[in-house]
């Protein structure tokens, strides 16, 4: 499974936990509700007063609530694990994409010294009066016009020795294309992990 899908999947399965919790809510409550205006509806004293009368609710409003109670907490437990699984999926993607960037960062860290590298050898080329494409020279001037510059200089004075031609350093570059997204990346990437089903119990 990609790690997308796991996090749509858990985030699919909060959401319904989450109605599923406000509605057993809502249905404790308008329960209260119903037991206690059930037991103020109980006569009271000649003088309007309760006159010590403790009220109580019958034991089948007591089982109810009880029922009611057991599922709010078992889907407070549910979403806590989905949570708890869906924080996990997460957190291995950000260091997939982590990873991901620390790689696309190094192997641009190579690509530039080997670009340094070559611009180098094109100056010394250069003034020592030897021959160099123009393709060369002009990735010498677009890297660093001062070392170009010095260069050329260097040359002026070396004219009156054996000079040699050469061909460029590049060759036939390949276009590179963009790098992937970071991000993207690890959504792609698969996970090994399990869905929990949902207690369907809790519809009962």
């Amino acid at each position: 499974m990609k790690i997308k899908e796991a996090r749509a999947a858990y985030t699919a399965q909060l959401d319904i936990l989450r109605r599923r919790q406000r509605e057993l809510l809502k249905e404790k409550e308008a329960h209260e509700t119903q037991a206690f205006g059930a037991a103020g509806n109980m006569s009271l004293g000649g003088d309007g007063s309760s006159g010590g009368v403790v009220f109580e609710v019958s034991e089948e409003y007591r089982k109810r609530a009880e029922e009611l109670q057991e599922k709010i907490d078992r889907v407070k437990e549910q979403i806590e694990e989905h949570i708890k699984l869906r924080d996990e999926v997460i957190e291995a993607e950000v260091g997939i994409a982590n990873a991901e960037v620390a790689k696309q960062q190094g192997e641009a860290m190579q690509d530039y010294g080997e670009e340094m590298a070559k611009c180098l050898e094109i100056a010394r080329r250069i003034a020592n009066g030897d021959r160099v494409p123009a393709q060369d020279e002009k990735k010498l001037m677009d890297f660093n016009m001062e070392v170009y510059m010095a260069a050329k200089n260097m040359a002026a004075m070396n004219m009156d020795k054996k000079h040699k031609d050469y061909e460029t350093l590049w060759g036939e570059e390949e276009e590179k294309g963009e790098s992937p997204d970071p991000m993207e990346t690890a959504a792609e990437s698969e996970i090994n992990v399990e869905i929990p089903e949902i207690d369907l119990a809790l519809d009962e």
